[in-house]
């Protein structure tokens, strides 16, 4: 709860004064910090997944371009800002492919040893997983680099990708069908089981980190960014991969994300579940909503947003996998991606 009341007291403040309150409010707590500035940055009068305005296109605000980093990866392009740095175009020189540099520069001087190893800590999640499904965005390597500007960045390589997020392919009018919807999202589900099986929770599952192929493969699409991934230690409770590491999407946000309450793979269960649920009805649920009443509305358990209760038909079997998918308890759901998985096929 004290994630939203401290988001309740900053919304109300003039923009210039959020950073000191925060840095007052939060302290050394840097989860809390990033939860709170995760829903800041998300609050508008807007529906939650109005179309933003695109940013402006710099041509390099790390002035890398034409840099060989450790003598084998050229970097040829910026592409797009990211959650804490940037994603640039580049070429592995020994291995003659296109891959996707993401450079990290941490926002805060005081916060930078926790980030570097938060951002290490994820590009090994990230190796490792990948290794076992092509489902999950390939991970070739992290390294470190001095620019010519005299910033020192952390970066990761990884696959380069033709293809949209899913949030930007293009839907049939009206929605998906149940059947459709499992089909299309089969990849994700098989990361995801993946994944927990291993010990990871992605928790940032939305249709911006699931990527649409647009090349022939073995699988059609992939999940993106590991960047606030879990990892469980032998004794089967959940760590955060790194301070910070707890931030998340609204509009995809389970109640455990909005009361600081234990995620895991159940966490992931739900956010699944509100993609499909979006698919299916052709728009996000909360979309006439406004933030706070989006926010009540995922933590009231007479206000799930399963297919029926949002005015799409589906079998009862169908139904009742969304009914439990999306609990406000999260230990009435699924206790993993694959269980989820497998009660909808059977239903659909």
């Amino acid at each position: 709860m004290r994630v939203k009341a401290l988001f309740l007291e900053a919304v109300d403040l003039p923009v210039d004064q959020v950073p000191a309150f925060l840095v007052r409010a939060c302290g050394d707590d840097t989860a809390l910090h990033a939860e709170v500035a995760s829903l800041l940055a998300h609050h508008d009068d807007r529906a939650l997944i109005a179309s933003s305005t695109p940013p402006v296109r710099r041509k390099d605000p790390l002035g890398l371009v034409g840099e060989v980093l450790e003598e084998r990866y050229r970097v040829d392009r910026w592409v797009a800002d990211g959650g804490f740095g940037h994603v640039y175009r580049g070429f592995h020189l020994f291995w003659d492919l296109p891959v996707a540099i993401k450079v990290f520069k941490p926002p805060h001087a005081e916060q930078s040893a926790a980030l570097r190893r938060a951002f290490i800590r994820e590009g090994a999640i990230l190796n490792r997983l990948s290794r076992q499904t092509h489902s999950i965005i390939q991970s070739y390597d992290v390294g470190r680099w001095t620019t010519r500007r005299g910033a020192d960045v952390l970066y990761t390589v990884l696959e380069w990708l033709d293809g949209v997020p899913l949030s930007q392919a293009p839907a049939p009018e009206g929605g998906w069908t149940p059947a459709s919807v499992h089909a299309r999202l089969a990849p994700v589900a098989e990361a995801l089981a993946r994944c927990h099986a291993e010990g990871v929770a992605h928790r940032d599952v939305k249709p911006g980190n699931l990527f649409v192929l647009s090349s022939d493969g073995p699988t059609t699409m992939k999940v993106l960014d590991f960047g606030i991934a879990k990892e469980a230690r032998a004794n089967g409770r959940f760590i955060t991969s790194g301070p910070g590491a707890s931030s998340f999407t609204v509009d995809y946000a389970a109640p455990e994300q909005l009361d600081g309450g234990r995620t895991g793979p159940w966490t992931d269960v739900y956010a699944l579940a509100m993609v499909c649920v979006e698919l299916l009805l052709g728009r996000h649920p909360f979309r006439q909503a406004s933030l706070l009443e989006a926010l009540f509305a995922i933590r009231d358990p007479q206000r799930r947003p399963t297919p029926r209760a949002v005015g799409v038909k589906v079998p009862d079997e169908v139904e009742a996998a969304f009914g439990r998918a999306l609990a406000v308890e999260s230990g009435a759901r699924f206790p993993d991606a694959g269980a989820f998985w497998e009660a909808l096929g059977r239903a659909s």
